[in-house]
């Protein structure tokens, strides 16, 4: 929260979204803290929290997209490729990837964990349904990626106003729209297996 705080403090126009974005992906790693403390197959509460996660968790690797933003700041000096050294570039340059790489990799440890957890509360003697939850949930975030890049919805439409919202993304089917979604799911499934690598060798 300290961050999200220094977000909106410093980041100004037109890099006053990252407090918002930061924050929204910052929602369903919060929901995934408290996931295993209501962890029951019988739990109405745990699986409306689960859907409740599922729905925000697109924003976390979402922040990812924005570092294409850093365009605004014209960095290159010529067309001769080479970078300007301009302090206030890179002040918002490292700003932004810290705010992306946290997000991105405490929210796939995240959905490392959720997955493991919902495939023990489905069927404890079957663990390896975590795998195919977690290209299920990367699959479905990517698809949430592009609605939010490309259509600009937010995970709240979906609850406000659901005719709308699935009237805007049967319109945008298409053959790039698919290729984005299979790009992003493969992108977040080797950001987990990173992740994954990572605790393997810590332990």
């Amino acid at each position: 929260m300290a961050w999200i705080i220094f977000l909106k403090v410093v980041m100004k126009s037109p890099y006053d979204f990252m407090a918002l974005n930061t924050f929204l992906g910052y929602i369903p790693i919060e929901i995934s803290f408290h996931l295993p403390k209501i962890a029951d197959r019988r739990s109405l509460l745990f699986w409306l929290a689960s859907l409740l996660w599922l729905l925000f968790y697109p924003n976390a690797p979402y922040v990812l997209t924005d570092l294409f933003h850093l365009s605004w700041l014209h960095p290159h000096t010529n067309v001769s490729g080479i970078l300007r050294s301009a302090p206030s570039m890179w002040l918002i340059f490292a700003i932004m990837i810290i705010s992306a790489f946290c997000c991105v990799l405490i929210g796939s440890l995240e959905l490392l964990n959720t997955s493991s957890l919902i495939a023990k509360v489905i069927s404890p003697r079957h663990p390896q349904l975590r795998y195919l939850l977690m290209v299920i949930f990367t699959f479905c975030s990517s698809i949430g990626i592009y609605i939010g890049r490309f259509l600009r919805l937010h995970s709240i439409y979906m609850l406000i106003t659901p005719s709308w919202f699935w009237r805007q993304i049967l319109s945008a089917i298409s053959w790039n729209a698919f290729l984005f979604v299979m790009i992003m799911t493969v992108l977040q499934l080797i950001i987990c297996w990173f992740v994954h690598l990572l605790l393997v060798l810590r332990n």
